[in-house]
């Protein structure tokens, strides 16, 4: 007899990670969703995406949320029932930034988790979304919510795994995110980081993330300002899309603590100490978009708590 599936349903944060020199480790939720329905279904799964413009249904072999319940399945030997329908809905930007395919790689670990009879631990959710795909920045802010670091912790030389360590951050940040209408390629995006970087600009990168840490937490705009400077990927990724930089810099004029990139981008991050600042910042933003030509989408939003 099939199993059959108990209506159940969660939700997983939209994310900003990188925060400038934090690449790849540094990540926040954001109190931006998408949340996910599961029910009973047919024979297979079948997933429905009801809040973007992706009205054909993806090859499941390569879908997101598929990829991550197989994923679990088989590494954590997890006998998730075949027949079920998956909707998601949210109102959070995709493809600029936001964390959202690692997002769904996350909804598919932890909807087969549901189906276990011992729960993998968070940080082994990690190191198997991270192997899979996912950003590890973006995943375990996903996966914990607040401010997370993502700690490679190397155990021996054929294993290496993922730790997500919580870490604080004030409830006076508000975080405004400006996403232009600009489709930016993965390999572009990548390309441009280079492979290398001198161990100067390694060694101040490590200091100011210390800086940066210290800052979230205690919501000083003065640390945060001198310690968001990037030099191993920001500069690069700001010459991808027109007006970047100058939406940047209207930011930081019109009262922003910093302005970065939100990820991957091309969606910037700007550090806010108060919703009337938050709501500035955003028309400065999305106004110097419009000088180059460029509509845009702003969004403010404080952490998500931990979860």
């Amino acid at each position: 007899m099939a199993s059959t599936v108990t209506p159940f349903a969660f939700r997983i944060p939209a994310t900003t990670a990188n925060l400038g020199p934090g690449f790849g480790v540094l990540g926040i939720a954001l109190e931006l969703w998408l949340e996910f329905a599961v029910g009973q279904g047919e024979d297979m799964l079948e997933v429905r995406r009801l809040d973007a413009a992706l009205e054909a249904p993806r090859d499941l072999r390569h879908d997101p949320i598929a990829r991550g319940i197989r994923a679990a399945s088989e590494g954590f030997g997890i006998k998730v029932p075949a027949g079920m329908v998956v909707e998601v809905r949210g109102d959070v930007p995709r493809g600029c930034g936001l964390g959202t395919n690692t997002a769904e790689l996350a909804a598919g670990i932890q909807l087969a988790c549901r189906f276990a009879k011992d729960a993998p631990s968070l940080d082994e959710r990690l190191t198997l979304l991270v192997a899979i795909g996912g950003d590890p920045a973006h995943g375990g802010a996903a996966l914990r919510g607040g401010l997370t670091a993502a700690v490679p912790c190397h155990r021996h030389p054929h294993e290496d795994v993922w730790r997500t360590l919580n870490l604080p951050i004030s409830p006076v940040w508000r975080f405004v995110v400006v996403a232009p209408d600009v489709a930016l390629g993965t390999a572009d995006v990548h390309r441009v980081v280079p492979a290398t970087v001198p161990s100067s600009v390694a060694q101040h990168n490590a200091g100011r993330i210390i800086g940066l840490v210290e800052a979230l937490a205690h919501g000083d705009h003065d640390l945060l300002r001198e310690c968001l400077f990037d030099e191993t990927h920001v500069p690069f990724r700001m010459r991808l899309a027109p007006g970047m930089p100058e939406a940047a810099r209207v930011g930081r004029d019109a009262g922003a603590a910093g302005v970065t990139i939100s990820g991957h981008g091309p969606a910037l991050l700007a550090f806010a100490g108060s919703d009337p600042d938050a709501r500035k910042i955003a028309d400065a933003m999305i106004a110097a978009f419009a000088a180059h030509g460029i509509t845009s989408r702003a969004e403010v939003a404080r952490a998500a708590p931990r979860f």
